[in-house]
């Protein structure tokens, strides 16, 4: 008995021998990357064999006991087994082809996907908006047309090639749209509130302690009797740059001066020179010996002062304490003079315009020497408390010479325009006194001379909100692009901030210095999900990219400098409003950066333009005897642009026979006999090949000689997304034109579908069949739109109604702005294809950048710990690559401790940080959360920071 053989019975199979093992069975539940579907294998198809030897039923073969791999016999078995098991592996990989979620080889996926109607994407060419600069010379055109399909060639960087981009539509460039500048002043206006104004000039010989006349004026003509205020100056800030200064006074002025009141209506003087009364100087008589004081007039009795009531009534005349030449008052230039009287607690000021100036010697008070005696109209007696007769008041001053002063040779003051010194958008950053408001958000106004309230709607206060205004620019039409550029605004970090700053592609913050100042690159800054502090993209004086984490509070946002480098960027416009001289124009995006408004200009010359040069080429020979006539395009890969149609791209290429243009069709089933038709395709080599009809379905060409040709535009992808600056080589250089470059990075841009990209998408028209309906719909369809890679969409409440609201993602994780050209046109189809009345909003994803900290035990013993955390690396780059991720996804921080302990050679680890880049946190949480759409901002994406690679370190326990 076998040792293995019980006394019941034989359980182990051990002896049971060899018996058929094949045909295997066939089980495949739903939803498998890959079938099975073999019958058998070398080792099955071996034992299967060998057991039907002693099978009863192959009686000629029960005498071959042998079972030597040496024997013919079983060495033929062991070849046909070989060749049993690759049979069956072809076969399963033919069926696994038979599958679109199975198929691998590219070309089943295609042709799975044509059997339900579906063409993969061909791509889409990269989009720009150029801006052009008209050469400003003598003799030089102010207006140079710049046609349709004008080329601009990119200057490559390392490792890429110049790329062609074409303009999209004819402008006509104007030299007077070269640079509009941004609006950073207002016209002058006063305010009964203000304290302070700005003026013209850097050296207007004002000063502390100056007395200030404000007097209404009609048309710019000064009333006499006012109404009018008196202040003092408490402090002058000269700004050279802008050839002005401002001027601040003691306190508000008086309710007489309304609101936004022009330089027509009011005036500004400054007084030169502070004097006396005649007599002031006068010695006191009680002082002075009777005898010679009795017969001088003003004696007022011995022991008393001298009688200073010597104004004559009706005379409206009042002498100085000296002789004061230039003094010269006429009806073009008035000249004016402020008294003033403060005895015992009581006060009063007054002023009066100056008729006649004239030199006297009035002889009183023991004085003879001359005086300038002054002519005066009737004024104003601020506070009116001894009634609006003149010789009443003037009785009053003169009475009370030894108190009274008096202001003389006063000087009109001429009005700047005054800094936008008011931001609308400003949170809460600190920003000097008298500082331009900054551009920033999505609007920009340019000076002009219509009077405007500082309050009044529509102004740029601060470029924030939807409007940019310029000086000028009235033909500038709705949809047209232009290009913005300036000096980019600075941040000076308060001290005591407790501000870190993180160099890109760094895991080290560093401390910030009080006072520090940055470059600010976009605004506005970003805040955590869930609060914190706020993240801003900066740039330090020495040119380092980086994000600098700072409160709010311990912000100050300075003018540029002169000496910063230039930014820049482009916008659509929208909405245009002319009012005088002020153009405002609505953009259809915010601007990204944060400007100094003095330095902002805008070039309305620009134009949209696409990647893909014009291919003019012979296709070949008409023959109406050749049923399946088809050309290749010589130049691949052949340019599709952007368009709100079904799969978001419109070709460019045009097919001409005998000079007449045959159209395209998706293919020629419904087509007749005499409809000059054709069809495109892709081969294997990416080139396109064009069919024409057989006669029944679609026409032939007829026979000819080199009568077929074709215009096209050649060129695709992602090598068009050039950044900003790289389009600078007009290669279509008309007559007038300097220099041309794209302000904005190119955008929009998709290669051609792989396969697993056509595996994902083939079944999304079906679904849709055509139209939109539900949310899922409006998803399905953005996600077969060209130059979209993931999308989804959810009900919102935003701007007080329901919406959909559709985040998207471009290729390769690319981010939209709201006027680029694949946003406008997905957003048209959805209203085509959809319910136009449904409310809809397509916004670009928002991706976070996260970081981890971890110390990994390694076996040294068996593994390079160089290699170990080499490949650790690879594996959560792998597992956190755009393609694996999804929009709104939390990043777990058990899977990424799972995906480091899997690695082989690592023993164990210690998570240490999970945290969004930027703010750095030794807490590890749970979980790291991506938020979905939050109406205005669409949906998150956590993307694995690279710089998270220097935050792993191997660990010694």
């Amino acid at each position: 008995m076998n040792d293995c053989q019980t006394t019941i019975e034989q359980l182990c199979g051990c002896c049971t021998g060899i018996t058929l093992e094949t045909p295997e069975a066939i089980s495949n539940p739903p939803a498998l990357p890959a079938i099975a579907y073999r019958v058998g294998r070398y080792a099955t198809f071996n034992a299967s064999m060998l057991a039907e030897l002693s099978e009863s039923a192959f009686t000629p073969l029960q005498l071959l006991s042998t079972r030597d791999s040496t024997d013919f016999s079983i060495a033929l078995i062991d070849s046909w087994s070989v060749v049993l098991d690759i049979l069956t592996f072809y076969q399963e990989r033919f069926a696994n082809e038979a599958f679109l979620r199975t198929a691998v080889d590219q070309r089943s996926v295609y042709e799975l996907s044509a059997l339900i109607g579906y063409v993969p994407s061909p791509g889409v060419a990269a989009s720009a908006i150029l801006s052009f600069t008209l050469l400003n010379a003598p003799g030089a055109p102010d207006h140079v047309p710049i046609p349709q399909g004008s080329r601009v060639q990119s200057v490559p960087g390392p490792g890429q090639t110049a790329q062609v981009f074409e303009t999209s539509a004819a402008i006509t460039a104007l030299i007077d749209y070269n640079a509009l500048p941004a609006q950073a002043t207002v016209p002058w206006q006063l305010y009964g509130s203000d304290t302070s104004t700005w003026i013209q000039g850097t050296s207007n010989n004002i000063s502390v302690g100056d007395v200030l006349l404000f007097v209404s004026a009609s048309h710019g003509v000064p009333s006499n009797t006012g109404p009018g205020d008196v202040h003092y100056v408490v402090e002058v800030n000269v700004d050279s740059n802008a050839k002005m200064m401002q001027i601040v006074w003691d306190s508000e002025l008086v309710s007489s001066f309304t609101a936004g009141m022009t330089a027509q209506q009011v005036c500004i003087y400054v007084f030169g020179k502070k004097v006396a009364l005649y007599g002031a100087q006068a010695p006191n008589a009680a002082s002075l010996p009777v005898s010679t004081t009795q017969y001088i007039t003003g004696y007022n009795g011995s022991g008393a002062d001298w009688d200073f009531d010597q104004y004559v009534i009706g005379s409206q005349m009042i002498n100085l304490d000296a002789s004061y030449p230039g003094l010269n008052p006429s009806t073009d230039v008035p000249q004016w003079i402020v008294l003033t009287y403060t005895q015992n607690g009581y006060a009063m000021t007054s002023f009066f315009p100056i008729t006649v100036a004239a030199e006297s010697n009035p002889n009183m008070y023991t004085l003879t020497t001359k005086t300038t005696q002054l002519t005066l109209a009737m004024g104003e007696n601020l506070g009116d408390t001894i009634g609006t007769q003149i010789d009443n008041i003037l009785s009053t001053y003169v009475s009370a010479t030894r108190n009274v002063t008096a202001y003389i040779q006063s000087t009109q003051l001429t009005p700047a325009n005054l800094p936008l010194a008011q931001w609308n958008d400003n949170p809460a950053y600190a920003i000097p006194a008298g500082m331009q408001a900054p551009v920033a958000g999505s609007s920009l106004t340019t000076p002009g001379a219509a009077p405007i309230a500082a309050g009044q709607p529509g102004l740029l206060i601060a470029v924030a909100g939807a409007s940019i205004t310029v000086n000028g620019g009235q033909q500038i039409a709705v949809g047209q692009p232009i290009g913005v550029s300036g000096l980019r605004a600075r941040l000076q970090v308060l001290p005591s901030a407790g501000a870190t700053f993180t160099p890109a592609q760094s895991t080290a913050s560093l401390t910030v210095a009080d006072n520090q100042i940055f470059l600010v690159n976009v605004y506005p800054p970003t805040v955590p999900t869930g609060g914190g502090t706020p993240n801003w993209s900066v740039q330090t004086l020495s040119g380092i990219q980086g994000t600098l984490q700072v409160a709010n509070s311990y912000v100050q946002l300075l003018p540029a400098s002169s000496s910063d480098p230039s930014a820049g960027e482009a916008a659509m416009v929208n909405a245009v409003t002319v009012d005088g001289d002020l153009t405002t124009l609505g953009l259809l995006s915010p601007l990204n950066g944060l400007y100094d408004a003095t330095t902002v200009n805008v070039n309305a010359n620009a134009v949209m333009a696409t990647n893909g040069q014009t291919v003019q080429e012979i296709l070949g020979s008409g023959n109406a005897a050749n049923s399946a006539l088809q050309f290749t395009l010589k130049q691949p890969p052949l340019t599709y642009v952007t368009a709100p149609t079904g799969n978001g791209t419109q070709s460019t290429l045009q097919v001409w026979v005998n000079n007449l243009q045959w159209q395209e069709v998706p293919n020629l089933l419904s087509s007749g006999p005499a409809d000059r038709v054709y069809t495109t395709s892709i081969n294997a080599s990416g080139a396109t090949v064009v069919r024409f009809g057989n006669g029944t379905e679609g026409a032939c060409p007829p026979t000819g000689q080199n009568n077929i040709r074709a215009v096209y535009r050649s060129g695709i992808g992602s090598g068009g997304m050039v950044a900003a600056g790289q389009l600078s080589q007009p290669l279509d250089r008309p007559q007038g034109l300097m220099s041309v470059t794209n302000p904005s990075p190119a955008s929009g841009a998709a290669d051609p579908a792989t396969a697993p990209e056509a595996r994902a998408s083939a079944p999304l028209p079906t679904l849709t069949i055509g139209r939109i309906v539900s949310l899922e719909d409006y998803q399905n369809f953005a996600l077969n739109f060209a130059g979209i890679a993931k999308a989804v969409a959810a009900w919102a409440y935003y701007n007080g109604r329901c919406s959909i609201f559709l985040t998207v993602v471009g290729a390769n994780g690319a981010t939209f702005a709201a006027d680029d050209p694949v946003i406008i046109s997905l957003t048209k189809a959805l209203r085509t294809y959809g319910n136009p009345y449904v409310p809809l909003n397509v916004v670009s994803y928002v991706p976070i950048h996260f970081q981890i900290v971890a110390n990994i035990d390694i076996d040294e013993t068996d593994y390079d710990p160089n290699q170990v955390m080499a490949q650790v690396w690879q594996n959560l780059g792998n597992a956190f690559a755009f393609d694996q991720l999804e929009l709104a996804q939390n990043v777990a921080a058990s899977t990424i401790v799972q995906i480091i302990q899997q690695t082989p050679g690592v023993i164990a680890l210690q998570l240490q940080g999970l945290f969004p880049s930027g703010s750095p946190s030794t807490t590890v949480p749970a979980q790291l959360c991506a938020a979905g759409a939050m109406p205005p901002q669409g949906a998150q994406m956590l993307l694995l920071d690279p710089a998270s690679q220097g935050n792993l370190g191997i660990w010694s326990p």
